[in-house]
């Protein structure tokens, strides 16, 4: 007896997996975690393109990394992995031992991948300073300018934002420079 094949059509695929997902290859190596509404698509076998589910922001309790026993929040903004990918995390803990610190002084918070705002971080996290690489104010829903590189009294805590950790990477003059302009202003904020 001959197996007769029935072909689906792709919006029945889609209804029928709608809680199950296999995300296409990225081009990135780290964690894939969509950032803020983001349609993801699939193809079905004539490569026609369909819209597979829309994915926003974690809104669940404030995910950070280290032990914040010093009182200082570390934030950035990393889409792409849970964290901070492996190239920046490395030179997150050479500027940390740098300024005499390390991940178990800090709280590491990546706003990349939860919806959060600095009220909320700072109700969980009280911090006397904090760090803000590649975010903006307005990502922390405050309104502040966003002047690179220069502290900023906010209540208790002292507040400055920087480039991107990813911008400070290799030997290029461009990475010399960030590195050394930040490297000034963590001498002042932690007296060096």
């Amino acid at each position: 007896m001959e197996e007769q094949k029935t072909i689906l059509p792709a919006s029945v695929l889609v209804s029928l997996y709608k809680d199950t997902l296999v995300l296409p290859d990225r081009e990135k190596k780290d964690t894939i975690i969509p950032n803020k509404e983001e349609k993801i698509t699939a193809t079905t076998a004539n490569n026609t393109p369909i819209e597979v589910a829309k994915v926003k922001k974690s809104t669940g309790p404030l995910k950070h990394l280290g032990d914040h026993n010093k009182k200082i929040l570390v934030i950035v903004n990393d889409p792409n992995s849970v964290y901070l990918n492996e190239a920046d995390f490395i030179l997150l803990t050479s500027i940390l031992n740098a300024c005499k610190l390390t991940i178990a002084d800090i709280a590491l918070v990546n706003i990349g991948n939860q919806e959060t705002s600095l009220h909320q971080i700072l109700e969980t996290l009280p911090s006397s300073i904090i760090m803000c690489f590649d975010v903006a104010s307005a990502d922390l829903k405050i309104k502040l300018p966003n002047t690179l590189y220069k502290v900023t009294e906010l209540g208790e805590s002292n507040l400055f934002f920087s480039k991107a950790l990813s911008s400070m990477q290799g030997t290029s003059a461009e990475a010399k420079q960030e590195k050394g302009t930040l490297w000034i202003l963590l001498k002042k904020v932690f007296a060096l």
